[in-house]
């Protein structure tokens, strides 16, 4: 499979994606290989995947370049390749394998815990952008360069599993020479990543909405068994304020300046409501919304040092408002819907005076009476606090619930997308069907078909 062939190839030409060196070592110390493994995975949040995916679920909206052909469903194999190989798979993926493997041969618990739940949320990353990928033969080297491709359900299991084993790794006793400065999220700090793992298992718990009716309930019980509750104990990843080190979405805007601005329907919705956030997340200049402008301090994620979080505390709230939700447990999933909004009010350094109108004037189910008004509610606050720190999960959540009612962009070309709906999956890279052409051809048969508008198993 190509996830090794092409490690030696060139970084991509989409300026802004930091994807860290594919001729990187292959052999090093854990010390050495978990910051590298915590920054691309953080990376693959906000890089081109995070750009592709928010254009699509309409944070962003495309004017000029590449993200306008986004922005009109243009995308085909090639867009997603060098993600493919040098951000997942042969990038933060394999170094956790990498350290997985190590951690066990020199007894180091914690180091195996931390790479398993960030393997678990670049799998996530995988099956929620293409359904079916290769997980369990992926990373076997030169033993087998075609591996199959897992079935989705397949690959929940796994990402559930390495959550649980992730904990179970962490519950034991730290070694003589455990993570320490080089867990550049938690300090080594086993406690908050075992909170951190709980609160990704609710998500995706959650995720299988549409498949588990167990699925609510599960996630409920996943955050009260110990997901992180606080911003202080929020897994972020400290980029920096300069160009070397920032987070990719203003790095790409600061490099391609005036190529992305908010979309549409959430800024919009955002005037609309007199939402507090919009000065935060965009600043007009001639009559343009963009992302990004050197001197707007205001732009929380138009900072080069903005934090990351693998999943923020406002995500978790939404998790279980929603859990709450569909337990018919009305009352509980308001409050935790309002916990939800305030947090990330406070996650935006957004003072109280500034948004307290605005909560007690959106935040409650008054005028959202049926169980589908609430959900809608629910999701659409979850989908404005998802901007900049998560687009794909927004994503998940509207092809899993239709929440927020998003409408085709106009303009959309039909080509990988014949139907012209909000995209459903992306095409595999094209990567896969030079170098895996059987597993790769055996998947699109499984999944019913390689354009946009087919849904993975997921969401069926």
């Amino acid at each position: 499979m190509q996830l090794l062939l092409f490690l030696a190839l060139s970084a991509s030409c989409d300026f802004g994606d930091t994807n860290l060196d594919p001729t990187r070592q292959t052999d090093a110390e854990l010390k050495e290989i978990l910051p590298t493994a915590l920054a691309q995975t953080s990376r693959n949040l906000a890089s081109i995947g995070g750009r592709v995916t928010g254009t699509v679920i309409q944070h962003f909206k495309g004017i000029d370049a590449q993200p306008e052909s986004y922005s009109q469903y243009l995308i085909d194999e090639r867009t997603l390749d060098q993600f493919w190989r040098t951000g997942l798979f042969g990038g933060a993926m394999k170094d956790c394998q990498n350290i997985i493997e190590k951690a066990k041969k020199s007894e180091q618990p914690h180091y195996e815990g931390i790479a398993k739940i960030l393997m678990a949320v670049n799998l996530g990353i995988a099956t929620s952008f293409w359904g079916e990928v290769p997980f369990k033969e992926a990373f076997n080297g030169l033993e087998n360069l075609q591996p199959v491709y897992d079935s989705q359900e397949a690959l929940y299991q796994s990402i559930q599993q390495l959550l649980n084993e992730a904990i179970e790794a962490l519950n034991q006793p730290a070694s003589n020479n455990p993570p320490q400065e080089d867990d550049l999220i938690f300090g080594g700090d086993a406690t908050k990543w075992i909170a951190t793992s709980k609160a990704l298992q609710a998500r995706y718990f959650l995720h299988l909405s549409k498949r588990r009716t167990e699925a609510a309930q599960d996630a409920l019980n996943a955050i009260r068994a110990g997901a992180f509750q606080s911003l202080e104990q929020q897994p972020d990843f400290p980029f920096s304020n300069n160009v070397n080190e920032a987070n990719p979405l203003p790095l790409y805007n600061f490099e391609r300046p005036d190529q992305l601005a908010i979309g549409d329907f959430l800024h919009q919705l955002l005037k609309d409501e007199n939402d507090p956030r919009l000065s935060r997340y965009a600043v007009e200049i001639e009559g343009m919304p963009l992302l990004f402008d050197r001197d707007a301090s205001s732009l929380y994620w138009g900072q080069f040092g903005a934090p990351l979080p693998l999943i923020s505390l406002a995500e978790v709230k939404f998790i279980e408002a929603e859990a709450l939700l569909r337990l018919h447990r009305t009352e509980e999933a308001e409050t935790a819907l309002r916990e939800a909004c305030i947090t990330h009010f406070q996650q935006m350094n957004i003072p109280e005076p500034e948004y307290s109108v605005y909560l007690e004037n959106h935040l409650h189910f008054l005028n959202a009476t049926s169980f589908d008004q609430q959900l809608e509610l629910v999701l659409t606050q979850k989908y404005i606090a998802l901007f900049g720190q998560n687009p794909i999960e927004a994503w998940v959540d509207f092809r899993r619930t239709g929440y927020p009612e998003l409408q085709p962009a106009t303009g959309a070309n039909p080509s990988f997308n014949p139907s012209l709906v909000v995209p459903r999956r992306y095409l595999y890279p094209i990567s896969e069907r030079i170098s895996n052409e059987t597993n790769f051809n055996a998947a699109i048969q499984r999944q019913g078909g390689h354009l946009m508008d087919v849904n993975i198993w997921a969401f069926k």
